[in-house]
């Protein structure tokens, strides 16, 4: 080449697991082996080991990566978990613990194999716990109890803790921030002490659990809180009462509707989500909600002192749709963006153009969205909903659910012409119909995980 031309372009040398000429660039591939291993963490089981036929450079990345071990998808029949599957993964894998799975209460596992995964190097420092055991022996729990440095998400059920104290045990979980209990027994005492040895904790679900009439949360931290109750005819078992007695944090706080007899909340300034009230009754009682100097006996505000201007978004369970209720709440919750409804009846009724005229010129809705479920087209619903149609200004959706048997365009098109909807103040306003459920039970909550929902009522 002369001297006096062009100088040679050079090449810059090609990242490894990046092809040059001729194929796609396998940009993953050149990411640090640290942040594979996180990648291939967040994989089920099966699909990370498969990752080690992808290519040369992902043949060792499963053995050094955080250990995601879900006994779920390693069974030999359909509920039998493969203990020589398991050993193999323990035995060789090199990499940190990450996240441990195991329900006997749906797959069989020996008692040895449980004990080896809770004993095995190759789950030390794991971060996540999903433990679901009916027949959770002492030495387990023991076993358990080495992770409580490292865990962030525990979530342990279908076992009886009634006979541990924990207030002995001094536990303390200083990472934890989601704590699950599912069909647990255990004494009032060492829930309340197992909840204060979490100061990290930020959501908590209590689910068909037993052994304790009062729950009291003290909580710098917690933001989401969820109780379902047992409902087992043991007197003695059956949770009574839930009491919120300093919670600077808490956000959602959900229970089961109806069944706890006394919600009472003392101090939780950023409560933004709150549900479901419900008018149902237990052995002949009203649910009580006191929230402050507030208070809502069933569905009906006994006591307004002040309103509780933090709650955006509210779920209620109705027998029977009243729109003099939902005023009322709304009085109550004067800031309500969101209002979620299950009603099983619809009795004659929600008349509201000449009762509530004097309230509709002093009263400004915030009504942003408004979702009821079981919807028939019945005079009195048809009533309800013409009450937000034509006086809710700054609505942006409305959602109903009616059956399979309606969703058809002449019983569409009727409901709205019923419902006035050209009419509508809020011009901007979508209306939809959908068949199923449209509004998200607790019943739906099923792990802890859940919780951390914006919007934990929605199904959409």
């Amino acid at each position: 080449m002369d001297a006096g031309g062009p100088s040679p372009k050079r090449r810059r040398p090609a990242s490894p697991g990046v092809e040059e000429d001729g194929g796609c660039a396998d940009y993953i591939s050149a990411l640090p082996d640290a942040v594979l291993g996180d990648i291939i963490s967040l994989l089920p089981t099966k699909e990370g080991a498969r990752t080690r036929i992808l290519a040369s450079r992902w043949r060792d990345l499963w053995l050094s990566a955080p250990l995601n071990l879900d006994c779920r998808e390693l069974t030999a029949g359909r509920n039998e978990v493969r203990s020589d599957v398991v050993s193999r993964i323990l035995s060789s894998h090199r990499g940190p613990g990450r996240r441990l799975y195991i329900n006997t209460c749906i797959h069989w596992i020996p008692a040895d194999t449980v004990e080896a995964c809770l004993r095995s190097a190759a789950l030390d420092n794991i971060e996540e716990l999903d433990f679901i055991n009916h027949l959770l022996e002492k030495p387990q729990r023991a076993l358990i109890l080495r992770f409580s440095p490292t865990l962030r998400v525990a979530n342990i059920g279908g076992c009886n803790l009634s006979d541990v104290n924990f207030h002995e045990l001094h536990l303390h979980f200083p990472l934890l921030k989601l704590l699950g209990l599912v069909n647990v027994m255990i004494s009032e005492s060492s829930l309340h002490s197992l909840i204060a040895g979490c100061p990290a904790l930020e959501c908590l679900l209590i689910d068909m659990c037993s052994g304790f009439r009062r729950i009291q949360i003290n909580s710098p931290t917690i933001r989401c809180m969820a109780v379902r109750e047992y409902g087992i005819p043991i007197e003695s078992l059956l949770l009574e009462q839930i009491v919120i007695e300093k919670a600077p944090c808490l956000v959602r706080l959900l229970f089961e509707r109806g069944s706890i007899l006394q919600v009472t909340v003392l101090a939780a300034p950023k409560l933004e989500t709150l549900g479901f009230i419900s008018d149902k009754c237990r052995s002949g009682e009203l649910s009580r909600l006191m929230i402050g100097s507030t208070v809502i006996q069933g569905l009906r505000v006994d006591n307004l002192i002040t309103v509780v201007q933090t709650v955006k978004i509210l779920a209620l369970d109705m027998h029977n749709l009243s729109l003099d209720t939902v005023i009322e709440l709304m009085r109550c919750f004067p800031c309500l963006e969101k209002l979620y409804i299950q009603s099983f009846q619809s009795r004659p009724g929600n008349l509201w153009r000449r009762k509530h005229r004097n309230l509709l010129r002093c009263f400004d809705m915030s009504l942003k969205t408004l979702v009821l479920q079981l919807y028939r087209g019945k005079k009195s619903q048809i009533n309800f909903l013409t009450f937000f149609v034509l006086n809710a200004k700054v609505l942006e959706s409305v959602t109903l659910g009616i059956t399979t048997r309606n969703n058809n365009e002449k019983f569409l098109a009727e409901q709205r012409r019923k419902l006035e909807l050209e009419n509508r103040v809020s011009r901007d306003a979508q209306f939809h119909f959908i068949t199923g459920t449209c509004v998200r039970s607790s019943y739906d909550i099923k792990h802890i995980g859940d919780l951390d929902l914006t919007d934990p009522f929605t199904h959409m």
